[in-house]
């Protein structure tokens, strides 16, 4: 019996630091690299098609971020965007869905974390995807109890908002 939960113990850490070894490569703090700011400057430049040095709301259209939220960004309420305006408002978005990215993370690592340390589960055959806080629990378990029991680990995990069940019963 040590054997076994020191096993699940073992596989517990294994399913953390894989869920979350990508989250560190982020870093959601301190100012914006070179690297990001050439790419914005560039993109400014794309699509400043009449070369004023701003952008109007009809030459941002085709970019989703900008057409649908072009007065947030325009903080200077002129009815344009300077390079500084497009700048700020990319790069917060961009942070935003990073820090999302590395919630969900955490998530689906809490999620595996829960079913390893169920003696009901072989958790290490149902996969585990979150996206903006929905689970979706995936692959074959043995029984009906099983499916509805992964469901109910998933569901009552911190940061989970719903759990889409596609558990399927093995066939022998």
């Amino acid at each position: 019996m040590k054997n076994h939960t020191n096993f699940k113990s073992s596989m517990l850490v294994i399913a953390l630091a894989f869920g979350s070894a990508s989250a560190p490569a982020f870093a959601l703090d301190g100012a914006m690299d070179n690297g990001n700011q050439s790419a914005y400057t560039t993109a400014f430049k794309a699509l400043d098609t009449d070369n004023n040095g701003t952008l109007t709301k009809s030459e941002v259209k085709s970019e989703k971020l900008f057409a649908k939220h072009f007065s947030a960004a325009d903080t200077d309420n002129d009815g344009t965007l300077d390079q500084q305006e497009y700048t700020n408002y990319k790069t917060k978005a961009e942070q935003k869905n990073v820090k999302r990215v590395t919630s969900d993370t955490v998530i689906t690592s809490k999620v595996k974390g829960n079913l390893l340390k169920d003696e009901g589960l072989k958790s290490l055959k149902v996969s585990v995807k979150t996206n903006h806080g929905v689970v979706l629990l995936s692959g074959f378990v043995e029984t009906e109890d099983q499916i509805q029991q992964a469901e109910k680990i998933a569901a009552e995990t911190e940061g989970v908002k719903s759990v889409k069940n596609s558990l399927l019963l093995k066939k022998e």
